[in-house]
């Protein structure tokens, strides 16, 4: 295999290319279109397919016209519109964890000070330096989250 050709194999990962593949035969054999396709068909195939075809979808769609050649129809004002309006019509719900909690931290600094006297038994240098790295980050928060509890509220 030529220099050039693994330079460009190793551009994109293997699990993407799975995904596009997937992608590309979802959109000729799962919808029934052709390539290369039209902004339209583009814009119909994502008004069909409003609540679950993903970002991956539409980038693989992009990718094809593009290696192949083609003018990308991703990137028409037309889908761009469609986009924008599903956009509107059903907005993504953000997903967000817990906040961590004060206990959660102390815990998590007891942790990291009982990995940091084991690593030192055992004289495993690089695992006791990333603890006691991680465990200054750890305490720095929850100092400036202990301060900040006991500061008044501002008004």
């Amino acid at each position: 295999m030529p220099v050039i050709d693994r330079y460009l194999e190793a551009a994109t990962r293997e699990n993407t290319r799975r995904s596009y593949q997937s992608a590309i035969l979802h959109f000729e054999v799962g919808w029934g279109a052709f390539l290369p396709a039209s902004a339209d068909a583009i814009g119909r195939y994502l008004a069909d397919h409003a609540l679950n075809t993903s970002r991956a979808r539409l980038a693989a769609l992009a990718q094809w016209h593009q290696t192949q050649g083609f003018p990308d129809p991703t990137k028409t004002p037309h889908v761009r519109k469609v986009l924008k309006g599903i956009a509107a019509l059903h907005p993504a719900t953000e997903k967000s964890a817990k906040p961590l909690q004060l206990a959660q931290l102390e815990r998590l600094v007891a942790w990291l000070d009982a990995q940091i006297a084991q690593a030192s038994r055992v004289g495993d240098t690089r695992t006791g330096t990333t603890h006691i790295r991680n465990k200054a980050l750890a305490a720095r928060l929850l100092a400036r989250l202990s301060l900040r509890r006991t500061q008044p509220p501002e008004q």
